[in-house]
């Protein structure tokens, strides 16, 4: 991977620029109004966003430039990244002001669709004086998940770039909302594994832990340990997610049942993402092997209802991860009647994350798939397989089709930003849902050193090619 850290370089940066200094949005607006300013937009699944500001942090930003800007407290709909550069791209010379928005805001979807069809009112974070400072929040960053700013208004454009959890051809079939529309027009390719994993309550995990012998049947509360995590078989969740399963039915008794004894009257609660999610496109795949056997072939269950205790089945269908952690941690885990739920989540998430120094405790937690935990080290040596490749594509011909040094920037980005080294510096917690494909690497998987072994997956679907099957490679 490129490296932009001499001294030699840095001795250039301070050559060029006089003295590094971070971007204030004030800073963002007088570099913009003198025509100074490079401006790229970014667009599509928020899973990605830590992996492109880490690699902003590690090696394109000079040292002491660097300001992380938030949409509000928590970011989860726009971040922003301003900087100078650590590196001459073309005609952008050592010190040349760069700003790069993310949206996250409407997932995978947005990351394909809008590029199709060159939208130009998709709307991105405006950065410029009109921004505030972050409770908190430090300038220059030393840290991309800490704001220095917030940013609370929106400007439209069209976006230079997309990113999705699965190929843009997957997201255009009909099962995940898509148009059906062509991606000939699209330099789309994978640079980086997504990992996802199936979440359930707590009710549930210590169910499935009582009636797997993991936990005495008199616990009232989950046993944390990992050697005692839950493990639910993958046809029962594809029943469940497929609608082939219902509650409350002692005569057919395909429920909960199956995996709890007794539970006949337990409704099957599904919560998961809306139609056109990267998460929901994979979870179609891996799942309902949909579109990939046809959209006549275990169609996902689109039923509607109310999450409770007992009755058949209900699906929430939520825009966002968060939405779907409030239906399983709160919603169903706090619903009266000790109701069960499940649904799929990309590992990035951590339901006990510490956040300020504080464990946090989101209401549900992740079980095995097949005697499998979801983890990186699983979805490396290929036991785990209920991952794919995500993509950053963009235009190669029309009004949003980037071009010269914009271009040759995010170029950079898609071929570095998956890569072990920069996997190893982000947070551990969006450690555990991405792993570097093995195309990242030259040579064979085992004479890499450990610790890269550690992020590089051997194992791999077949380029942009969610519907064919885990193979080890390397």
């Amino acid at each position: 991977m490129m490296k932009f850290r001499s001294s030699l370089i840095a001795l250039a940066a301070l050559a060029a620029i006089g003295s590094a200094h971070a971007l204030t949005p004030t800073e963002v607006a007088a570099e913009r109004a003198a025509g100074n300013l490079k401006e790229i937009k970014i667009t599509g699944a928020s899973a990605l966003r830590l992996a492109l500001g880490g690699f902003i942090q590690a090696d394109l930003a000079q040292p002491g430039t660097l300001d992380v800007f938030f949409n509000d407290a928590t970011g989860a709909n726009h971040r922003a990244y301003s900087f100078r550069l650590n590196t001459a791209i073309g005609s952008w010379a050592v010190g040349t002001p760069i700003l790069i928005t993310k949206r996250d805001q409407g997932g995978s979807g947005e990351g394909v669709g809008p590029l199709i069809t060159a939208q130009a009112t998709q709307l991105h974070m405006k950065v410029d004086g009109a921004c505030s400072v972050a409770a908190g929040g430090v300038s220059p960053a030393t840290d991309i998940q800490k704001p220095g700013f917030l940013c609370s208004a929106t400007v439209q454009g069209m976006a230079d770039a997309g990113l999705s959890d699965v190929e843009p051809a997957l997201l255009e079939a009909g099962i995940n909302n898509g148009g059906a529309r062509s991606t000939t027009n699209l330099d789309s390719e994978g640079f980086v594994q997504n990992i996802f994993g199936v979440a359930v309550n707590k009710k549930l995990y210590l169910a499935l832990q009582k009636a797997q012998g993991l936990v005495d049947a008199s616990a009232t509360v989950v046993d944390e340990d990992a050697a005692k995590q839950p493990s639910l078989p993958v046809p029962f969740v594809r029943g469940a997610l497929t609608g082939q399963l219902l509650g409350n039915d002692p005569l057919t008794k395909k429920g909960w049942n199956l995996v709890v004894p007794g539970a006949f009257d337990k409704k099957i609660n599904v919560c998961r993402r809306a139609a056109g999610s990267g998460t929901q496109a994979a979870s179609n795949v891996y799942f309902a092997n949909n579109p990939c056997g046809g959209n006549d072939v275990y169609i996902p269950s689109v039923a509607g209802g109310t999450i409770a205790a007992v009755g058949s089945l209900a699906v929430n269908a939520g825009s966002s991860t968060g939405a779907v952690e409030t239906c399983l941690g709160t919603t169903a885990q706090n619903a009266a009647g000790d109701a069960y739920a499940l649904g799929v989540i990309g590992r990035e998430n951590n339901p006990r994350a510490v956040v300020n120094g504080v464990q946090q405790d989101k209401g549900y937690r992740f079980v095995k798939l097949n005697g499998v935990a979801p983890e990186r080290a699983n979805v490396i040596n290929g036991s785990y397989e209920f991952v794919v490749e995500s993509t950053m594509q963009w235009a190669k011909t029309g009004a949003n089709a980037p071009a010269g040094e914009k271009l040759d920037l995010l170029k950079l980005l898609r071929g570095n930003m998956g890569k072990a080294a920069v996997l190893a510096g982000l947070d551990v917690d969006f450690q555990a849902g991405l792993a570097a494909s093995p195309s990242t690497i030259v040579g064979a998987w085992a004479d890499l050193p450990p610790a890269v072994q550690a992020f590089t997956s051997h194992s791999s679907r077949k380029a942009a090619a969610s519907c064919t099957p885990v193979r080890m490679t390397k």
